[in-house]
């Protein structure tokens, strides 16, 4: 599905009373993807993560326009376009279990239970997911074991778009080379964006690449 953004602004307010000046995150970013993967490069504050949470509805932009598959797309209809994958953790119930969080988000995009325990049993075992581990309550995984779980959230869905941003972080090397595996399949029909603090690993995953620098895309590299 072709994705186009152009003139994408977000701000955010000042905190009250703080005396500071708002935040302007997105400063006009546009641009253009369509099946593959796209990588999005950028040191920290540059606003990827701000850019990937406008484009998969979680935050509402201040101005611009984002279209999907040729039509204007709004937060209601980029979520059901779209599966993010955060790099942390932090919207997940960490006192429900592994398995039952990914049964919970699962029936919230329309899988039965069945389904969602098919799919998940399927990704974790090409992320070298244990199975007790999906049985463990979410908040005794470690961080690269709730990376893992938080990436099969995403890919169950089998979105038209997916986003992922920072996903290898916490992996190790046989899951890393797993997820690589799963993003070149998907890739296939799928349009994929991505960040990373690896330029190997960016390098391995997407056929181009874009830079945000300051809420603007500064280039492309091909």
């Amino acid at each position: 599905m072709k994705l186009e953004v152009r003139g994408l602004v977000k701000i955010f307010p000042a905190p009250p009373f703080s005396g500071g000046a708002p935040l302007r995150a997105l400063a006009g970013a546009s641009l253009e993807a369509g099946t593959g993967v796209t990588g999005v490069g950028g040191a920290n504050g540059s606003g990827k993560t701000t850019l990937f949470k406008t484009l998969a509805g979680v935050l509402e932009a201040d101005g611009g326009e984002i279209r999907a598959g040729g039509e204007p797309a709004d937060s209601a209809r980029l979520r059901e376009l779209a599966a993010y994958c955060p790099p942390n953790p932090r919207s997940f119930y960490f006192r429900l279990s592994a398995a039952e969080n990914l049964r919970f988000f699962g029936a919230l995009a329309g899988l039965t239970a069945a389904q969602a325990l098919d799919r998940a049993l399927h990704l974790a075992d090409r992320l070298k997911l244990s199975r007790p581990d999906l049985e463990r309550r979410f908040d005794r995984l470690s961080e690269g074991t709730m990376q893992k779980v938080s990436l099969i959230r995403a890919f169950s869905r089998r979105p038209p778009i997916l986003l992922l941003d920072e996903p290898f972080h916490g992996l190790d090397g046989l899951a890393c080379t797993g997820l690589l595996e799963l993003i070149a399949e998907v890739s296939r029909a799928t349009t994929v964006l991505l960040t990373s603090h690896s330029r190997e690993l960016m390098a391995s995953a997407a056929h181009r690449s874009l830079r945000l620098d300051a809420g603007r895309i500064a280039g492309e590299r091909a």
